[in-house]
């Protein structure tokens, strides 16, 4: 049966990423901290996932090689950033762009290596960005996830759509939570109701199809 991972990357091993991995019929198949490169990618070669979701940059803006600012290499269209993060910042999702200066420049790096790692084992990886999919999925009124209002809010909210993760509100962190977010929209790319954003000789980001609201 298809499954599928999704992690929420760190910028260094120092700190854990979170590993979530779910199961076509939307049970939890894993939850978990890991900490090496070698570790996360011998988690996902023991569990096989139909698809990877990571939320890093899986991409450099076209014209860069790199994010070393001593390098030439220079993005080809003016402005900041990829198109893609160019394309939330439009419909007032606020992201991380990805440049030479970013705050972030080593967590795209591990993420750059770790997709090639995986696709060179036959994996298909996709770049999400679990604050998009909260967005498509619940509106933009949602509490900042480091809160304790916040955490309730994604514990609730996803258990509204995983059921089985009920049972494991107690070990969950804001990281977690959006490694849960990462495999459920990967779940959706598979069911063909993710939109990609961006170009895609670029990078793209998947999220969720915009969600019907209830009427009030």
């Amino acid at each position: 049966m298809p499954r599928f991972a999704g992690i929420d990357l760190t910028s260094s091993p120092k700190k854990a990423s979170a590993y979530a991995l779910l199961g076509a019929d939307l049970r939890i198949r894993s939850l978990k901290s890991l900490s090496t490169d070698p570790e996360i990618i011998a988690t996902v070669e023991r569990d096989r996932p139909t698809l990877v979701a990571i939320d890093a940059p899986l991409s450099l803006p076209q014209g860069l090689c790199c994010l070393n600012e001593d390098c030439l290499c220079y993005p080809v269209l003016i402005g900041k950033g990829r198109l893609c993060e160019r394309e939330l910042a439009r419909q007032r999702i606020p992201c991380y762009f990805t440049t030479k200066k970013s705050i972030i420049k080593e967590m795209v790096e591990r993420a750059l290596n770790l997709k090639t790692e995986f696709s060179a084992r036959g994996y298909e990886v996709i770049e999400i960005y679990p604050y998009a999919s909260k967005v498509r999925l619940w509106g933009k009124l949602i509490p900042k996830k480091t809160s304790a209002e916040g955490l309730e809010y994604l514990k609730v909210h996803l258990t509204g759509i995983i059921p089985d993760l009920a049972q494991h509100k107690a070990k969950l962190g804001h990281d977690l939570c959006d490694a849960v977010i990462a495999a459920y929209t990967a779940y959706l790319h598979y069911q063909g109701k993710t939109e990609p954003i961006g170009d895609p000789d670029e990078g793209q980001i998947y999220i969720p199809y915009p969600q019907p609201r209830p009427l009030v």
